[in-house]
């Protein structure tokens, strides 16, 4: 049995916490979806661990923290497959994600009520194009490998057809957007609040 049998709806829903997030993952034009700690997504640890250090912070010594991500120090390229199949990064199906959206999606409020399901990062190995979008945490986007685009972005919704293909996004059923409803209940609170404070 591999990881990804292992996950429930209700498992998944503990797995995703702060520490462990989602990714989505663009190599050899597919589109794949991983779950691992956050950590996991800062994709050059040498260059990350530099800036601790250039910051003035006691740093652990890097061969110990990259023994805990399968010996990988560099996430690029040459060490995509190794990094996708160490055990730190399991596998996703975006139809998983889908149905735990669908559980949760009657009675959220908005995004925030559901955001543990939704990708923190775009990692596209075809095209060496790092995009990270979160609310908090380490910025994923300034550690990327040399020869490496790192941007902040809203790959969810800006992201072409040909890169990010609506086919692949869960929160895309029966051709509603319910990341954009979510979007749309949050905006409608916040508007109602606001009006209510007046």
């Amino acid at each position: 049995m591999n990881n990804q049998e292992n996950l429930s709806g209700a498992a998944l829903a503990d797995l995703l916490d702060e520490q462990n997030v989602v990714a989505v993952v663009r190599y050899k034009g597919a589109i794949q979806w991983c779950l691992s700690d956050r950590d996991n997504w800062v994709l050059d640890w040498n260059k990350w661990w530099g800036a601790f250090a250039a910051a003035g912070h006691q740093v652990p010594a890097l061969s110990a923290a990259v023994a805990q991500r399968s010996g990988i120090a560099i996430v690029n390229e040459e060490s995509t497959e190794a990094f996708l199949n160490a055990k730190e990064v399991i596998p996703l199906d975006a139809g998983l994600l889908r149905q735990v959206l669908l559980e949760y999606f009657p009675n959220a409020q908005s995004w925030w009520d559901v955001s543990f399901l939704f990708p923190v990062a775009f990692v596209d190995f075809d095209a060496k194009r790092f995009a990270g979008f979160y609310q908090d945490g380490p910025r994923l986007e300034q550690y990327v490998p040399d020869g490496w685009l790192g941007e902040f972005a809203d790959f969810a919704n800006t992201y072409p057809e040909e890169i990010f293909p609506a086919a692949d996004k869960f929160w895309i059923v029966d051709g509603r957007d319910l990341l954009h409803e979510l979007n749309e209940r949050g905006r409608d609170l916040e508007s109602g609040n606001a009006a209510g404070e007046v």
